[in-house]
This record gives C-alpha cells, sequence and structure tokens, in this order.
C-alpha cells in the first residue's frame, strides 16, 4: 500500500518490508463522502485515522444540544482522533465527533492490533509520538487563538489557516469554532461595499 510507504518514508522508518507487511495487514483506506461520519460522539474509537486527501470536521455538543465546531483537519497524515485516544490506556467513549466536511480518504489502522506491533517495533514509536505531538500542538494552538484574540483577528487567523475551509464551510461551522456570533462573522466574511 502506497501509502504505508509514504508514512514510514516520511518518519524515517522506511526499508523495513516487515513492518510495513505489519502495517498494511491492519490499515484500510477508506472514502468518506462529505457529510458522513467518521466516528461519533459517544463512540469508542477502534481504529487511527489519518488523513489523505480532503477535509474533516471535529464537533461537541454543547449542554443546549448545539453542534459546535471544535477543530477543522486538512493536513495530510493528520490523526484525526481526539487526542485522548492516544493518551487513555483504556479506551473510553468519545466527547467529539468527527465528519468529513468534503469527499474525504482516510487511512484506517485499527488500534489494537497497532499497539502491539508498536511493540515489535520501536521505529513507529516516532510515529506515534508525532501523532500525539500533532494533537496536542494543534490544539494549543487553537485555543491560544481562541483565547487572546480579537474575533476579527481570529476570523483573519483562521482564513489564512484554512482557505479552503473558508470557502466550504457554514457560517455557523466557522462562528462556533471561533466562538464569534454567527452575525459578526457574517459581517466580516460579506462586508458592505460602501
Amino acid at each position: 500500500m502506497k501509502e504505508i510507504e509514504e508514512l514510514l518514508q516520511i518518519f524515517g522508518a522506511a526499508g523495513h518490508p516487515d513492518l510495513a507487511a505489519a502495517l498494511e495487514n491492519i490499515s484500510k483506506v477508506t472514502f468518506y463522502q462529505k457529510g458522513e461520519k467518521l466516528y461519533e460522539i459517544g463512540e469508542v474509537q477502534s481504529k487511527v485515522y489519518l488523513l489523505l486527501d480532503g477535509i474533516l470536521r471535529c464537533y461537541l455538543i454543547d449542554d443546549t444540544r448545539s453542534d459546535i465546531t471544535d477543530c477543522f483537519m486538512a493536513d495530510r497524515f493528520m490523526a484525526a482522533n481526539s487526542a485522548d485516544f492516544f493518551i487513555e490506556s483504556n479506551r473510553v467513549p468519545s466527547f467529539v465527533g468527527m465528519e468529513a466536511l468534503t469527499d474525504a480518504r482516510v487511512l484506517e489502522i485499527d488500534a489494537d492490533p497497532l499497539f502491539v506491533v508498536l511493540q515489535r517495533y520501536p521505529q513507529l514509536a516516532r510515529i506515534y509520538a508525532h501523532c500525539l505531538q500533532n494533537a496536542l500542538n494543534f490544539q494549543n494552538e487553537i485555543n491560544y487563538k481562541r483565547l487572546y484574540l480579537s474575533g476579527k483577528e481570529r476570523y483573519a487567523w483562521f482564513r489564512e489557516k484554512w482557505p479552503e475551509v473558508d470557502r466550504i464551510a457554514s457560517n455557523r461551522q466557522i462562528a462556533t469554532f471561533l466562538g464569534i456570533r454567527s452575525e459578526y462573522l457574517s459581517r466580516l466574511r460579506h462586508p458592505k461595499k460602501k
């Protein structure tokens, strides 16, 4: 599987045919259509999801049962699991859900066999550490921007980071992600000409 070979190459673990074969045996590439869920809130995640192509949206539900966007993902090989998946030793129901914002291809690796393979091949530790570090850095960046920037600055950061998401996501999805009112975001996205 070329995606496995590319993944191993990126993380300096190429040249191990047994490792590549072990990963191929527990992996598959899945196509998700726009709006399709990778996993739901409350579901126990049993796979590592690595984005290959497309855009994903992570969401949660607040106490009023409103859908809130937690993050958008568009980077190749970004792990589309909640950060607690990589930290928890026991799997717990996910407090977030993940859906395809556009048609997307995702490399899915069965988690339990992956952790067995991880023990047999220490070269995989670098990939695992990278996924964990990326998930934490990603959330830290998002939280910092949402806490310390004004609404206008948050939207400018968002537009620069995810221009393709700005073109396709709904006003509500972006507004809940940025923590600003939908009406205010609408004025930022579509300023009136004088």
